[in-house]
């Protein structure tokens, strides 16, 4: 794992949460395919999970984190 700075991390979890929501709003288009759908569905529950673990390990004390 790539050892980032807490606001290294701070970027990134935000950089992540403005691709959540831009997949989430893409989903609502009426003219996406099925294939499309579930790659999008994939992708974000990914980000998703990415997001949470960058918000626990930013909960850690800084000992911990590095």
């Amino acid at each position: 794992m790539v050892n980032l700075s807490p606001k290294a991390m701070r970027f990134t979890a935000e950089a992540l949460e403005y691709r959540i929501l831009a997949y989430t709003k893409q989903l609502e288009s009426p003219d996406l395919q099925d294939d499309e759908v579930s790659d999008i569905s994939n992708d974000l529950m990914f980000l998703e999970s990415l997001l949470q673990d960058f918000k626990t390990a930013l909960q850690m004390p800084m000992a911990q984190v590095f």
